[in-house]
């Protein structure tokens, strides 16, 4: 039998006492659809009680609304250690993502690979950011050096600057005279040393500012 549905307009009226529905176009009572809804939510309720806590379930939450310390994963903390040398750091009982600090590098490297004994495993820190080298010096770097010189004697004084390298500009300045510059003979005799030479006046006690620069 081909069934055709018609719609009809009740007015505001009701359809009262309606079976229970079989088909699923069937009509139901509010009552009917009521007690699905019910058990439904029941239902669900059911289900999310008896999957807490559990693996692959729902996490619970104590009584100040965080998660229960049994259900979170292991956590890995990143240890730091200084050492003084290669031998020491591949020395290292460390886990992956631990740190060492190389004091003899002013280099920090990171275990990327179990097993710390391996110097590939090991992957060296760039601070983004900050200077990693200037004029192809890397670690401490020294670029300059300052001395007072005079002694009322002496017209030529040997320094030594520590800079190593000859590449330095040498700066004479007068304490007396709001630093001007002074008028001397300069030479580099080698990497760590220039001289400054006065002719015959010689210099009152710390009258002058030496300064070098690379």
């Amino acid at each position: 039998m081909k069934k055709i549905a018609v719609p009809i307009d009740m007015l505001g009226l009701a359809i009262r006492h309606l079976a229970n529905p079989v088909a699923a176009d069937d009509a139901a009572t509010k009552g009917h659809a009521d007690t699905v809804a019910d058990q439904a939510r029941a239902t669900a309720i059911a289900t999310i009680a008896a999957q807490r806590g559990i693996p692959n379930g729902y996490a619970t939450l104590d009584v100040d609304g965080k998660l229960a310390i049994g259900q979170l994963p292991a956590l890995a903390i990143t240890d730091t250690f200084v050492v003084g040398s290669e031998a020491e750091m591949l020395a290292l009982d460390v886990q992956v993502g631990d740190v060492a600090i190389r004091s003899d590098q002013q280099k920090s490297y990171i275990l990327a690979i179990d097993g710390a004994n391996d110097i590939g495993h090991w992957r060296e820190l760039l601070a983004s950011g900050y200077v990693v080298a200037v004029d192809g010096m890397t670690g401490y770097i020294t670029l300059s050096w300052q001395t007072d010189i005079g002694d009322g004697v002496a017209t030529s004084f040997l320094l030594g600057h520590g800079l190593g390298t000859r590449d330095v500009q040498v700066a004479v300045l007068d304490a007396a005279d709001d630093y001007a510059d002074v008028e001397c003979r300069v030479t580099r005799p080698s990497d760590w040393e220039v001289r400054v030479e006065f002719g015959i006046a010689a210099p009152a006690a710390n009258a002058y500012r030496v300064v070098v620069q690379r």
